[in-house]
């Protein structure tokens, strides 16, 4: 644990009791420099050691890299630094300029990937079964398979400060491994600090006290410390089966805006800690300040006072955190109602430029599972036609943060990807794994637990071993519409159409010469079949990876168009079947 102090924001500056002066130095000197080669190294755990210590110890750690080095070719073996990497395009710095999200060379970038929840600290409804799956490199690699070049990786306010002004400097560590992960895999980052239904500390009596029919069991959830929830000794019960509407949850959302006892100072200087911590990674291109905040009891006053008064000092506070280092992207978001009735008024709380609104679009994928009318098209249309309005009004564009289909088989995901295509935006999906402990699937209180979790990579539940769940695989058409075809950066003005089933993406624009190149992804082993004009594209590379091809094309004349088209069913191998580098098994 860390104690934080307002002297500054780096870790590598607070220590807690109880050190001794020279073991703080010598740590001190080795964060330093540990900090500055933190994008190319793996993280470990520091031990303290005193400075007459610090010479053997390096003695000794150099004779060990070096026995390490000349093995394999003691042994015969091919050395790993013969191997080539993956050729992943580098993660670089974006920001917004004119309502776009763009690149170092001024591209139009398209962000598009999935939600990992996997360093999530939850509720655990069944103390036998883990509420979370673990995390690996090899997740960032297969979910750079299905073309994603985005992660929303989920952080939890309950992990980072678990007593009044103290971080977890483990828990920090793991989130600098998991953005390390990524950037290796060619994935951008956005840090969402989540939450839902408050905390992991409101859930109902499992002895089973909720008044029905009006009232029911309320399982915990995820976000906030035990020391920061106030509920007023209210019901936590969920009011018609909706845990947002529990009367506990409100009133600690209510005592949040209120800023009881400063808690919502506690969270603005949390989120200063992290962005101290990767001001200079731009791996991490921007930070969701608060998933599906609540409104409390008082709708109008958190709407137009409460909530714009955090949202532009919890930016101000991120700012200060940033200086000197790369100004991040800040994503915003509506009410948690949103989700499900996308309407909301606008207004200007900052005049901050590099802001995002990222609302979640779940209209019609949630609910009683009544039959759509036309499988949710114009409930999409209307959803996506009001994140532009809303944003516009704070001259920006929006990314959708959050999206899924949870119901039975239904054309719901290909009318969002054909928005999603029309609108030019990106998304990340709910969500990569999915855990069997997750309270999204137990049953509370009795706390069991589905036969299998998730709608991307499926787990199967009830194994002794893996009581998280075992991997059978990847949903097929969900897999299939993440992995389609489409260009994730490209100049000037274009237009686009993405294939789904056909894997096939047609693309035509105008441009000012000289230009920057388009980058492609296509899925499939083979070779994709390529058509355009040669005297307007030219190919500047084409590099087979995992899942899939990226090619970097290049305009030749102001106007120009091509397509190009998946083979070989155009997806990953595993995604019928477990991964086949960890068969039956969780990789971890």
């Amino acid at each position: 644990m860390v104690e934080w102090s307002r002297v500054g924001w780096s870790r590598s500056r607070h220590w807690a009791r109880g050190r001794s002066a020279a073991q703080a130095a010598v740590h001190h000197l080795l964060s330093q420099a540990h900090s500055t080669a933190r994008p190319f190294a793996l993280r470990l755990p520091f031990l303290f050691i005193a400075p007459t210590q610090v010479q053997n110890v390096m003695r000794r750690t150099s004779s060990l890299v070096a026995a390490l080095i000349l093995l394999p070719s003691l042994l015969g073996l091919p050395s790993r630094a013969s191997e080539t990497p993956p050729l992943y395009p580098p993660v670089d710095h974006l920001h917004v300029e004119d309502g776009r999200i763009v690149d170092t060379q001024g591209r139009k970038v398209l962000l598009r990937g999935v939600n990992v929840n996997q360093l999530g600290d939850y509720f655990q409804g069944n103390p036998e079964v883990p509420a979370t799956m673990p995390f690996s490199r090899r997740d960032v690699e297969r979910i750079a398979a299905l073309g994603s070049n985005v992660v929303r990786l989920l952080v939890h306010w309950s992990a980072l400060e678990p007593e009044p002004g103290v971080y977890d400097d483990e828990y920090i560590d793991q989130i600098h491994q998991a953005v390390t992960w990524c950037r290796s895999a060619g994935l951008s980052v956005v840090l969402d600090m989540h939450q839902d239904a408050w905390g992991k500390y409101i859930a109902s009596d499992p002895d089973g006290t909720c008044i029905r029919p009006l009232f029911g069991p309320n399982i915990g959830w995820d976000g906030a410390p035990e020391w920061a929830t106030y509920t007023l000794g209210m019901a936590r019960c969920a009011f018609l089966g909706i845990r947002e509407l529990s009367p506990a949850v409100m009133a600690a959302w209510h005592n949040f805006w209120g800023d009881r006892d400063a808690i919502q100072q506690h969270l603005i200087d949390t989120w200063a800690v992290l962005a101290a911590e990767f001001r200079d990674d731009s791996t991490v291109i921007g930070y969701d300040l608060i998933n599906e905040p609540n409104v409390g009891f008082r709708y109008f006053v958190t709407l137009m006072q409460n909530r714009p008064d955090f949202y532009a000092a919890l930016t101000e506070a991120i700012r200060d955190a940033e200086a000197g280092g790369l100004t991040k992207i800040v994503f915003y978001e509506p009410f948690a109602l949103w989700s499900a009735i996308p309407l909301e008024p606008a207004f200007r709380w900052t005049e901050d430029t590099q802001i995002i609104f990222a609302p979640h679009i779940y209209l019609g994928a949630l609910g009683p599972g009544l039959p759509l009318p036309d499988d949710g098209r114009r409930l999409l249309s209307f959803s996506f036609w009001e994140a532009r309005r809303e944003s516009r009004r704070l001259g920006t564009t929006f990314w959708v943060g959050e999206w899924g289909w949870f119901r039975g088989p239904s054309d719901y995901t290909r009318h969002f990807a054909r928005l999603e295509d029309e609108y030019q935006v990106g998304s990340a999906f709910w969500q990569w794994k999915q855990a069997c402990g997750d309270p999204h699937g137990v049953s509370w209180p009795l706390g069991g637990v589905p036969a299998e979790s998730g709608n991307l990579v499926v787990v199967r539940c009830g194994d002794p071993t893996f009581p998280e769940g075992v991997e059978i695989g990847l949903h097929e058409d969900n897999a299939l519409l993440l992995s389609r075809p489409y260009p994730r950066r490209f100049p000037g003005d274009a237009e686009f159409e993405s294939d789904v089933d056909g894997r096939r993406l047609s693309m035509w624009g105008e441009v000012d010469l000289p230009a920057a190149p388009i980058e492609v992804w296509v899925p499939g082993e083979a070779a994709p079949v390529e058509s355009w004009d040669e005297e307007s594209i030219n190919v500047s590379q084409r590099t087979p990876v995992e899942g899939g091809w990226i090619y970097e094309l290049l305009p030749a004349t102001e106007s120009w168009s091509f397509e190009i088209t998946g083979q070989d069913g155009a997806r990953p191998a595993w995604v019928l079947g477990p991964d086949p580098e960890t068969p039956g098994v969780n990789p971890r």
